[in-house]
């Protein structure tokens, strides 16, 4: 047996041993696509295995999560750091090889993967961060950023619309450097994955301008090795490549869809190694160990050669350098500096202030870049100046994803992954049940992904209830990790900001279409996340968020033009204001004799505040196509309906 065929094998069996071991795992498609993994670390993975954060690397996603035991066998092979004993631990409590690759945790993983389809997104948006480096500072003979993304992905992923999504984008950009490789065993858990679908991928993908190789035997590693070599060729297209492949190889119940999730016997695992001719146990031969290193080694070769160049290419290209060091520098960013009196000054709506505010932001984050799902003219998240990005204009700051909401918020988790800075996207607040996929994993990540909702209640109006987001507000604020802003005014917006910059986490912009009323309020109070607005102390106090401060406003002229004392408190992130000291908290909430929130929403969070003797005033049911006016009236938010609830709480509905 060939050096290249042991190796393979041995991945196969530490894979499923490691699985047995765990009494957890997949080993279908570990032994499966050992080839695949074993072909792209030997030959075509550049890497740097003694800095993970090398800037020049290829990524590799496995958007096939669950492959995550062939995923750390190989690492283990090629030498990435784990050791024996991290596979011992597989999928066991506190390790760093857990069931599903986990950014942050294991040090060379690039996304955190699972929900199939996510991963190919990821994918997508690290291709687009990576054109957006090359066209940037590459130069004539000094090509910086010259790297590839591979992904990982199987017949589930590519079943996903989020994948879907994100690879039609992906062949409208031109994407050439990403490679898609496809473990196509035609098996998923309930079966023969043609009892689901049927259709004919080749076809399909070079209907969305894709490069398409077919490898017949995905178990061969020199025809996966000169696949991935043929791919890397292409100048003008994404590529994917097709490996058919048998799951569960080398098993009993190869091909069959049983072997997906069920760990061997240890009788299965000695009956698979035999068949495999592999006799260690959470080890390597000296030869596999041998062979693998030399791969290290050229790797660290490679990396030193780019380390020359880029030495070279710093004093041949000075201002180019400067550059690309102001495009990668994390300098904190003072906001407080960049308010402009006559923009918090006026009256101005969510998305209008978010607008100039964005514009702002960006000319002191050059890595900024994002876009909407087709609604730039209506949300206006839009760098102004910043052009579109497109196949001809890798600089583009602004990023047309198309009605793609899915994918669009996946996509820019893999900008922000790549660039290592925010990212933004947006769509309206309604739409958000789209995103919540990658939203969640933007939060799992701890990475700054920016939303921007916009179209925040049902002031929308003439749309109807399809438009008017009554449950989002609750939905996005019970994720965890997540800061959710909802600025009442635009100092409040710039506020909002600057926690979300000075934060790694991702956060969710909920801004108005209607224009707020501009108010006086202190920043350093705002950037509490919630805080007296209005008063020192009263009978009642209302807290509120977004348009309902203006609301809340005007309830405390009319509570005390009849002799009832009100204090306003405003809430632009409920977030910020829990991480704020016990006593800071408790000064907020404790001004008045009646606590009362307001919010246009159906959210019960705000039990935790106003505690089960306040009045809780929102929304509790969808709403109807109306004018704004019509609408205030049916869901009993005007002024006059606050004033006598509040009343009636107090006893005081005649007085």
């Amino acid at each position: 047996m060939n050096i290249n065929q042991k190796s393979i094998n041995h991945l196969r069996c530490l894979s499923a041993e490691m699985i047995t071991n765990a009494n957890s795992g997949h080993p279908g498609v570990a032994l499966g696509a050992a080839t695949i993994f074993y072909a792209l670390f030997k030959d075509h993975y550049f890497y740097d295995v003694k800095d993970h954060d090398f800037m020049a690397r290829d990524r590799f996603v496995v958007s096939a999560g669950h492959a995550s035991a062939l995923y750390y066998a190989t690492a283990y092979m090629f030498n990435f750091g784990l050791v024996e004993n991290d596979l011992k631990n597989f999928r066991k409590f506190d390790s760093i090889t857990p069931g599903h690759p986990e950014y942050g945790l294991t040090n060379f993983v690039e996304t955190s993967t699972g929900p199939l389809g996510q991963g190919v997104a990821n994918a997508v948006g690290m291709a687009i961060g990576q054109t957006t480096l090359s066209e940037r500072f590459n130069a004539q003979k000094f090509p910086v950023f010259d790297n590839y993304i591979y992904c990982f992905c199987g017949d589930g992923c590519l079943m996903e619309g989020v994948a879907q999504e994100a690879v039609s984008l992906a062949g409208t950009l031109k994407l050439n450097k990403l490679i898609l490789l496809y473990d196509y065993n035609n098996i998923t858990i309930d079966g023969s994955a043609d009892i689901a679908n049927a259709e004919n991928v080749k076809k399909k993908f070079k209907a969305m301008n894709w490069n398409v190789i077919y490898v017949r035997n995905g178990n061969n590693y020199h025809c996966v090795t000169k696949a991935i070599a043929r791919a890397k060729k292409s100048s003008t297209k994404p590529t994917i490549i097709i490996f058919k492949t048998t799951i569960g190889y080398g098993s009993v119940s190869a091909g069959k869809n049983t072997i997906h999730g069920k760990p061997f016997s240890l009788q299965e695992l000695s009956s698979l190694k035999k068949n495999l001719m592999v006799n260690e146990s959470f080890s390597l031969p000296k030869d596999v160990k041998d062979h693998a290193l030399k791969t290290t080694q050229k790797n660290n070769a490679a990396v030193e050669k780019w380390n020359n160049m880029f030495a070279i290419y710093k004093m041949a290209n000075p201002e180019l350098y400067k550059q690309l060091v102001a495009f990668l520098s994390n300098k904190q960013i003072d906001v407080q500096k960049l308010i402009k009196d006559e923009i918090i000054n006026q009256n101005l709506s969510g998305r209008d202030a978010n607008e100039l505010v964005l514009k702002d932001i960006s000319q002191k984050l050059p890595r900024l870049i994002g876009g909407t799902a087709d609604l730039a003219p209506s949300t206006k998240a839009y760098i102004g100046g910043g052009g579109d990005y497109s196949s001809i204009n890798r600089k583009g700051r602004n990023i047309h994803f198309g009605i793609r909401e899915h994918a669009m918020g996946a996509i820019c988790n893999g900008i922000t992954l790549m660039l290592k800075t925010p990212s933004f996207c947006s769509t309206f607040l309604t739409f958000s049940n789209y995103m919540m996929p990658p939203v969640r994993m933007s939060a799992l990540m701890n990475i700054p992904v920016w939303y921007m909702f916009t179209h925040d209640s049902y002031k929308v109006g003439e749309d109807g209830p399809t438009h008017q987001p009554v449950e989002q507000l609750g939905s996005l604020r019970l994720m965890p990790n997540l800061n959710v802003f909802r600025p009442a005014f635009t100092k409040e917006l710039y506020a909002c900001y600057d926690i979300a910059l000075s934060s790694s986490c991702p956060s969710a912009f909920v801004l108005s279409k209607q224009t707020l009323k501009s108010q006086l309020a202190n920043f350093d109070d705002i950037k509490k996340g919630g805080y007296v607005l209005s008063g020192e102390n009263g009978k009642v106090e209302i807290l509120a968020t977004g348009s309902e401060v203006e609301l809340a406003m005007k309830v405390k002229d009319i509570l005390e033009s009849q002799d009832i004392s009100c204090v306003v408190a405003s809430f632009p992130c409920l977030e910020e204001f829990d991480r704020q000291p016990e006593k800071y908290k408790h000064d907020v909430l404790s001004r008045g004799d009646l606590l009362v929130s307001l919010e246009a929403s159906n959210d019960d969070i705000w039990y935790k505040y106003i505690g089960k003797d306040g009045l809780k005033l929102g929304i509790q049911q969808f709403g109807k196509s109306g004018k704004p006016a019509d609408l205030d009236e049916y869901y009993d938010m005007t002024v006059s309906s606050v004033v006598k609830k509040i009343k009636k709480n107090l006893n005081l509905v005649n007085n």
